[in-house]
């Protein structure tokens, strides 16, 4: 390597050693198998052009950060990046961009003094159909300036054989897209040349548009990570009841968004959520808040929402759907499904997926519910029953989470146990005998982690253990997060399979697992309360 190659080298080795993360929470090396440059250790076996990229996620907030000024707006600016970048939420929906993008176009900055800190935000939306190959294929995208004016309005020719346009949302019909020869491509070079060395950009759930967009971005607000609903600090508010709540409109589409999307509008409502945030800092007194809540929309009770079951965590596969069908098609013939759909789930991630499965009557939907059999059953943050079920494939098995869509659904299965079905233990001859515990020899370092009881004891207790042994009771949720998948990949007891589901559906379930009281407003800490 050249001496400048070695100089980044050293710069990448630097955050090595004092754990410096990118903006997703990533150190090296994991940024690294992240972003397909390989699993090489030793930054100086990698190109001098990797090395900037890495360095440059790891920089660009603290250039952005030292090239602003103190201004209250200024600085809650860059409080607002922070706490978007260190949500909860922020790493499962943006650490999957550079993985699951097909090369991925890198937005490149430099160090410029901004004339105007709002000058600097760029707010994006787009509009996507369902293709044979991709269910989130972009078919429009805008773009547009803090002064409201719109920057970009495109249609964009969707790659692959258009399966759903999905018009009932989107607004988009066929006839919009005959004939048209603006592509992907011309939709990334326009918008790079909206981007300015330190651009800001703004959204609503900004993911999912990213990842149509196949892009990435360095300097992100996701308005949805900064407002949240009272009582339910894991669910996102939705733009339509953002707008009713922050801004006082009523004329903006429904706030159950059952109203088709104007992409134009949707943009220019985010950005005026976003600046709402920003030129508000002084009333929230000498800090800005982690989470400004808004009140919890109504439960309108519809019939179509009654007589529906949600499924989620659900593996993005090409059988997912007949092995959802066939679990379905397991129940008593009168609870015979009448619709099965595989839907985006609300974290946009992109390796997995859920369903909504619809009945002939509230009835059945709950009797069906009821009758699914189950590993668990626990409550969600709307109150809902919710039951960790076990689909199968060909070659494995997966557990995935099903609830009815409205509270007081299915609420029988909390106080009937017996419905939670359990695997017949095999007869004493065919037991496998349990392996002899292993004593840690003097020699071993370091020492083994020592959990404690004898098996696993359930997310939730486990997730108690570990904060009772934190100093003041208390861990960030990432370092929690990784101590709870460790123990249940460790430790014997429950489901037999579940040790083994991937990673990050085992992170999914150790996050979900944390009750409401555990969550700080203030701090991205997880605390027991008390």
């Amino acid at each position: 390597m050249h001496g400048s190659d070695l100089d980044l080298a050293g710069a990448v080795r630097w955050t090595q050693a004092n754990h410096k993360t990118d903006k997703d929470g990533r150190e090296w090396e994991q940024w690294a198998t992240a972003n397909g440059v390989g699993p090489m250790r030793d930054p100086a076996r990698h190109s001098a052009e990797t090395l900037r990229r890495f360095l440059e996620d790891v920089k660009a907030l603290q250039q952005l950060e030292s090239t602003l000024g103190d201004s209250p707006k200024e600085k809650s600016l860059i409080r607002l990046l922070k706490l978007t970048r260190d949500h909860i939420n922020f790493s499962i929906s943006y650490g999957c961009l550079c993985l699951d993008a097909s090369k991925p176009t890198r937005l490149k900055r430099k160090v410029e003094a901004p004339a105007n800190v709002e000058d600097l935000l760029l707010a994006v939306d787009c509009e996507m159909v369902e293709t044979e190959e991709d269910d989130n294929t972009l078919a429009q995208v805008c773009a547009c300036n803090a002064a409201g004016e719109v920057l970009m309005n495109r249609l964009v020719k969707p790659e692959g054989t258009i399966t759903d346009f999905r018009t009932a949302i989107t607004g988009i019909e066929a006839k919009d897209l005959e004939n048209l020869d603006y592509s992907l491509h011309d939709a990334q070079a326009e918008l790079r040349r909206l981007i300015g060395p330190q651009t800001v950009l703004v959204g609503h759930t900004l993911h999912r548009d990213l990842s149509a967009m196949r892009m990435d971005a360095l300097l992100i607000l996701d308005i949805s990570l900064l407002y949240g609903i009272h009582g339910q600090p894991k669910r996102r508010p939705a733009l339509a009841h953002l707008v009713k709540q922050v801004l006082r409109r009523d004329d903006f589409r429904a706030a159950n968004s059952t109203e088709v999307h104007d992409c134009v509008q949707d943009v220019l409502m985010t950005m005026e959520v976003a600046l709402h945030r920003l030129r508000n800092v002084g009333n929230y007194g000498k800090e800005v808040p982690v989470t400004v809540w808004v009140a919890a929309p109504p439960a309108v009770e519809t019939e179509l929402a009654a007589r529906k079951l949600y499924v989620h965590r659900i593996p993005q596969r090409d059988d997912a759907f007949p092995a959802l069908a066939s679990l379905f098609a397991g129940l008593p013939r009168e609870l015979s499904v009448e619709g099965l759909q595989m839907v985006t789930t609300a974290m946009g991630n992109q390796k997995l997926k859920g369903a909504e499965v619809s009945f002939l009557s509230k009835d059945l939907a709950e009797q069906a519910f009821l009758a699914l059999p189950a590993e668990s059953v626990e409550i969600d943050q709307a109150q809902r029953p919710q039951k960790l079920v076990r689909i199968h494939f060909p070659e494995r098995t997966a557990l995935v989470c099903v609830r009815p869509i409205l509270a007081g659904i299915g609420r029988a299965c909390l106080e009937t146990p017996t419905l939670v079905k359990e695997e017949a233990a095999p007869p004493e001859s065919e037991r496998t005998p349990a392996p002899p515990e292993e004593k840690p020899t003097p020699e071993a370092k370091p020492a083994a982690k020592v959990w404690q009881g004898k098996g696993w004891p359930g997310w939730r207790r486990a997730a108690e253990e570990a904060l009772r042994a934190a100093p003041g009771q208390a861990l960030h949720w990432m370092k929690l997060a990784s101590e709870l998948v460790e123990r249940r990949q460790q430790q014997a007891g429950g489901s037999s399979k579940e040790a083994s589901e991937p990673l990050e559906t085992l992170q999914l379930l150790a996050l979900a697992a944390l009750p409401e009281e555990f969550i700080s407003d203030e701090t991205p800490l997880v605390r027991l309360p008390g």
